[in-house]
């Protein structure tokens, strides 16, 4: 059987989603018109280009170089479908990877701005806590609270913000406010999942000393903050999602982080990655008062 380009994109799409079924919805088509090129390129290639675990998909020796040789092929693509774009026009799909705090808070309501400007742009919005898999090419754009010290990656850093320890005014008016950090375990606190915390830039109740009571843990920062707001306890949180909400004991504790904007390197000359980044960064940086406290 004759190769055919049409199954590369299918092929890239398998080995960074892992999965038939997930490679399937991030390109729009059927499990069954995947499954149906993988087995075209297998065939051409005459060898087995993954490895079927029940982990998922897996390259095998044959797939790992045939991967190399496609992502080349898929940057001069991306390369050539640029070079339509002008600064009047700009098209194709951007896909932005947040974590739900800023994601849910800020870019949900920012990001559909730009569509106004562009009208052949298309925006995808996915929660994606870690960064780690951006060279998979999972999401175009990921906002991270981490900053990568290896990788081909563009960084450039987004905003600092602050976080408070917050209460409710009807939990302060019921149990008091604590004096100081000594009065904290006598408190119910609101927290992460431990298992389920992705970055140790979050564990902030540890800080607090073993002592803690925590009686209520959400894998997402917006959970805590419905949690804090119905008055289950005290909880760490991001200034900008904290309005109406209470400081505590704000003159002794204050944090303080950074979200960073990152993309593969491949695409720094790409048109409408290029334009979506600087639009987040620009919007973001326009409310910049929004983020300290």
């Amino acid at each position: 059987m004759a190769f055919d380009w049409d199954d590369i994109p299918f092929f890239l799409a398998v080995e960074r989603a892992g999965r038939l079924a997930s490679a399937a919805r991030r390109l729009r088509v059927s499990h069954t018109t995947v499954a149906r090129h993988i087995d075209r390129l297998e065939e051409a290639m005459g060898t087995p280009l993954f490895d079927r675990t029940a982990e998922g998909l897996t390259l095998t020796q044959a797939g790992i170089a045939l991967r190399d040789r496609a992502q080349r092929m898929e940057a001069a693509a991306l390369d050539i479908a640029d070079t339509v774009c002008t600064e009047d026009k700009i098209v194709g799909s951007v896909r932005v990877g947040a974590p739900d705090g800023i994601g849910n808070a800020v870019l949900s309501r920012v990001l559909p701005g730009i569509l106004s400007l562009h009208q052949g742009l298309e925006i995808e919005l996915v929660p994606v806590p870690m960064t780690h898999r951006l060279w998979k090419r999972e999401v175009d754009i990921a906002i991270s609270l981490d900053r990568p010290e290896t990788g081909r990656l563009i960084m450039r850093k987004l905003i600092d913000y602050d976080l408070r320890l917050y209460a409710a005014p009807a939990y302060l008016d019921q149990h008091g406010t604590p004096d100081g950090p000594d009065d904290l375990p006598a408190h119910p606190f609101v927290g992460y999942i431990d298992d389920l915390l992705y970055t140790p830039e979050l564990d902030f109740n540890r800080s607090f000393g073993a002592d803690l009571r925590i009686v209520y843990k959400s894998a997402t920062v917006q959970g805590q903050v419905d949690a804090v707001r119905a008055g289950a306890g005290l909880g760490v949180l991001p200034c900008f999602m904290a309005d109406g909400l209470v400081p505590v004991l704000a003159d002794d504790l204050r944090f303080a982080r950074t979200y960073w904007m990152l993309y593969p390197e491949d695409y720094r000359d790409l048109a409408r990655i290029r334009t979506v980044a600087d639009y987040i960064h620009a919007e973001i940086q326009a409310m910049s008062a929004r983020f300290r406290a």
